[in-house]
């Protein structure tokens, strides 16, 4: 099973700081950032793909989100934060004012795609099946489904709030989130660094003061990822629902009888 439906990985067991937050968007390479940071030593880095598959997560996520006691809503994002050496994707974009301030020796990278159009159409293609009626209707009887898709409204909600975009998948919304980003982490007065996959290991190295390792860059696309993974929500949507309808049926016959 793909990414995202499923995760092999334990919690971590013992605490540690946070040391890197990546801040870019969904499908700007968090992916391959997760994977260049824990090839560092900034293990293990918290991806979405970590929330996903576990209803508890995604429920500790929306709650925080929602909290609007600062001090509250900072030891929810300890408890979903504490033992991962970084974090990248939607945790640290929900809580990246929280986790500067909870974490003023974290390094703040922010990854990027050349063009905020290309960013868009990609992000648009892979995602926005994930915040439709559909994909509510596929995976209504399965409550990981189903808090997936509260979390994404709370993401449209929260896009709303923040940023005044009714719509994520646009690049107003991403231009006007990477100046979010900026303005945060020189607030704290510190820097951060701007962040593609291509770019490779040197100006990532540079900024954390690490050696270059010797391994080409990580490449992790999940786009074809997404792909897959509707096509397996659909079919298990649709064969719920049809065996619940048998169920249905059978029930009623047996009543009638």
């Amino acid at each position: 099973m793909p990414r995202f439906l499923t995760d092999s990985r334990k919690a971590p067991a013992k605490s540690q700081p946070l040391l890197v937050i990546g801040a870019g968007l969904p499908r700007t390479a968090t992916s391959s950032l997760q994977s260049a940071l824990e090839i560092l030593g900034y293990d293990p880095c918290l991806h979405m793909a970590h929330i996903i598959p576990h209803a508890e997560r995604q429920q500790m996520l929306i709650d925080a989100s929602r909290e609007p006691d600062k001090e509250q809503r900072q030891k929810q994002v300890h408890a979903l934060i504490d033992g991962y050496g970084s974090v990248v994707d939607m945790p640290a974009v929900f809580f990246l004012e929280d986790l500067v301030k909870m974490y003023p020796d974290a390094k703040v990278v922010l990854s990027s795609r050349p063009d905020p159009e290309i960013w868009a159409q990609s992000a648009s293609d892979s995602l926005r099946f994930f915040f439709t009626r559909r994909f509510y209707w596929v995976g209504m009887l399965w409550r990981t489904d189903r808090l997936w898709y509260r979390l994404n409204m709370r993401i449209v909600e929260w896009c709303r709030e923040r940023f005044g975009e009714g719509d994520i998948f646009t690049a107003p919304f991403a231009v006007k989130y990477d100046q979010h980003v900026r303005e945060v982490v020189a607030a704290r007065g510190s820097e951060v660094l701007e962040f593609r996959a291509e770019h490779g290991w040197a100006p990532l190295c540079e900024f954390l003061g690490k050696e270059v390792p010797d391994a080409p860059f990580p490449r992790v696309n999940e786009r074809n990822t997404f792909v897959l993974i509707r096509r397996i929500m659909v079919a298990k949507g649709l064969i719920s629902w049809a065996v619940l309808g048998g169920v249905v049926w059978a029930g009623w016959r047996y009543a009638r009888s």
